[in-house]
């Protein structure tokens, strides 16, 4: 760990006498600024206040060290002053914070301090501790691999330095000398929690363990921080890769408006700390220097109290948001069209589903410049534990394919970062039962970075996720999903039965600017064969394909559900029972028009997944035909699915008596289409 003594000559780090005054006044507008939305807390007018006071200095000090017009900012809530002097205006603040239309971050939709402003690189925040580190690596990815000498500055408080996603980001960053910097502003609580109850060590001398430098400074002194700063900006612009920096600084006040700090924290420790005021430390310097006389101060003070008063008058007087609704996707796909007849059998090669997603990859690696592959074994001479990746790397290089340490967050979160600036990234999950440590990225930051950002930022994220069973894969490789992600407003789920619906979803997801979740079944990799279009084929997100015709029944399913069902109604049909299979292909947007069109040709549906029964997707499919085409039913609506274990077990015959069959698919049938 290097520690950094204070800085006393700013001509020695390069700055001007503007510049440094323009230090102070940002300062002060920050100051000035979180006293009036404190005021208006009190008041009744603002329900919510994220604090800056005391950390003015850190912030400053690491915004004037960057470039917004070719650097990355992920800022954390707490980041007022640094936005600030990035050029957010205070009216821009004002809007936020009083959750007007206006508010360029996200129009209202989330709570205050929530940074976002594509216009300075700055990269949409949650309010999810330390999910913008991954975010910060991929950005910093694209950057490096783009050849670019842009840098990224991620930032949070000492508590984030505890999440899994700090830990696997840093790593990430060490591995492939990333241009990015890591700031954390240590102000000794995590909320009511001290730093020695939190961290062991130091966080500085964390960083040693990823090959990273770690530095610690006074986060109270700018010009110590903003020295420190340039520092690991010209490191990263020189391609020798990430650095972490420990600010050591303080908050006088609460958590936010909601906490209680008298709880914890004496008022004799914050007074000491006071007395450490960033602000009165530069301004003892300005007048030292010369610099700063009265008449100048009150200039700077006066101009100030009237910008602020200014950018509240403004902020008020714009319009309360009205639609809540809009914005959760950047392509909505309202399926409009029943389909009624099974597709026309297409041409091409015979093959079977895993070698048409490879046949996929290659063709969207060779049309788009900017799509990458990445997850874990995906590389050359392994290729996927699947093979799905053969050749991509022998292809198309390291850079455009390429492995990822066995850290699920971190896979997804530097898919984020990859889709914002600019790429086309296609993550793989190795198995679906390994999603859930990605459960909180995916969720939380993929899924509602439309929404959250009011339509300002887009996500062309592919997750490609091999799942379900009959593999032998046992309880930990054996597991369906599609209900957990299925379930979650501005991502879309697809699943294919058929090899050329693999090669043709896999294409759309690529091509749609939304993130979309690709479940392959496994048991279909190499069981199901067929004609696959050559060259770029797309299958439209949201449209059912009717497998089977057939007015006794109509069996809904997907993924080998589906492909069992194709069996099982040709079965049937040679026992007069005609059972059309509609494979709905994509669940989240669900084709209802195809639904209800099958619900009206025959009136009985039996519906088919290898999930449980108990809250599985088939549980929302009948709950829309009993809600919306009831009037249609001949009979009750049939579920047949896995029973109600954890998962697959792995013993071949245990297996076989609880995953769904053919045979099952059959009986099920029968005494419906009997009913």
């Amino acid at each position: 760990m290097l520690e950094i003594d204070s800085v006393q000559d700013h001509s020695a780090l390069g700055l001007t006498e503007e510049q440094l005054l323009d230090m102070y006044r940002k300062m002060l507008l920050a100051r000035k600024l979180d006293e009036r939305v404190w005021a208006l807390n009190r008041q009744g007018r603002v329900p919510f206040v994220v604090s800056v006071a005391g950390h003015e200095g850190t912030q400053v000090g690491a915004a004037f060290a960057i470039d917004p017009e070719r650097d990355w900012s992920l800022p954390y809530y707490r980041d007022l002053a640094f936005n600030l002097a990035l050029g957010v205006s205070p009216t821009e603040v004002f809007l936020g914070v009083l959750a007007k239309e206006s508010d360029p971050a996200s129009g209202g939709r989330q709570m205050p301090s929530h940074w976002s402003e594509p216009d300075l690189n700055v990269f949409s925040a949650s309010s999810v501790i330390a999910t913008q580190f991954p975010h910060a690596c991929g950005i910093a990815h694209r950057i490096k691999t783009q050849g670019g000498d842009g840098v990224v500055l991620v930032s949070s408080g000492e508590g984030a330095t505890s999440e899994g996603d700090w830990h696997e980001a840093m790593n990430f960053a060490g591995l492939h000398q990333l241009p990015v910097i890591f700031l954390v502003q240590n102000n000794l609580y995590a909320i009511s929690t001290p730093s020695q109850e939190e961290i062991a060590g130091k966080v500085s001398e964390r960083a040693h363990g990823y090959g990273v430098p770690g530095v610690e400074v006074d986060g109270n002194d700018i010009l110590s921080v903003y020295r420190v700063m340039s520092t690991a900006v010209q490191r990263a612009r020189a391609g020798e890769g990430p650095s972490l920096i420990e600010a050591k600084t303080y908050r006088y006040y609460a958590h936010t408006s909601d906490d209680d700090d008298k709880a914890y924290r004496t008022p004799e420790e914050v007074e000491f700390w006071r007395r450490k005021d960033p602000i009165l430390i530069l301004k003892q310097y300005l007048v030292e220097s010369r610099l700063l006389d009265e008449d100048v101060e009150a200039k700077i003070e006066r101009e100030i109290n009237e910008e602020v008063a200014g950018a509240v008058d403004e902020a008020e007087a714009a319009a309360e948001p009205h639609d809540a609704l809009s914005k959760v996707y950047a392509r909505p796909i309202e399926p409009n069209a029943a389909v009624t007849e099974p597709e026309p059998e297409g041409s091409g090669e015979t093959m079977n589903m895993i070698t048409a997603i490879n046949q996929a990859l290659h063709g969207v690696l060779g049309e788009y410049d900017d799509a990458v592959v990445f997850g874990e074994d995906v590389s050359d001479p392994k290729g996927g534990v699947f093979k799905a990746t053969v050749g991509l790397t022998d292809t198309f290089g390291p850079e455009r394919c390429f492995n990822t340490p066995l850290a699920e967050a971190l896979i997804v979160g530097v898919g984020v970062g990859i889709g914002a600036a600019g790429g086309r990234p296609i993550a793989e999950i190795q198995f679906a039962d390994f999603a859930h440590p990605g459960f909180d990225q995916i969720v939380s930051e993929v899924a509602r970075l439309h929404y959250r950002s009011n339509g300002r930022w887009s996500l062309p994220l592919v997750i490609r996720v091999p799942y379900g069973g009959g593999i032998h894969g046992a309880l930990y490789h054996s597991q369906s999903i599609e209900a957990f992600y299925a379930h979650v407003p501005g991502l879309k789920v697809v699943v294919p039965s058929t090899p050329a619906d693999a090669k043709g979803l896999l294409w759309a997801a690529v091509e749609d600017p939304d993130p979309v979740m690709v479940l392959e079944p496994k048991k279909l990799y190499r069981l199901a064969q067929g004609a696959v279009p050559d060259g770029q084929h797309s299958v439209p997100i949201g449209k059912a394909a009717m497998r089977r015709t057939g007015d006794d029944l109509t069996i809904i399913a997907y993924g080998t559900m589906a492909h069992f069902a194709v069996e099982a109604s040709d079965v049937l049909r040679q026992e007069d029972i005609e059972a059309a299979v509609l494979d709905l292909r994509s669940l989240r947007p669900l084709d209802w028009p195809s639904i209800e069109q099958a619900v009206q040709r025959n009136g009985k549906v039996l519906i088919v997944h290898e999930d449980t029964q108990f809250g599985g997707f088939g549980a929302e499919v009948a709950a829309q035909i009993a809600e919306k085409a009831l009037d249609w039913l001949d009979a009750p609506i049939r579920r047949y699915c896995a029973p109600e274990i954890p998962a697959f077990p792995y013993s071949a015959a245990l297996e076989e008596q609880v995953f769904p069959s053919v045979e099952g698919i059959i009986e099920n049938a029968r005494a419906l289409a009997a009913y």
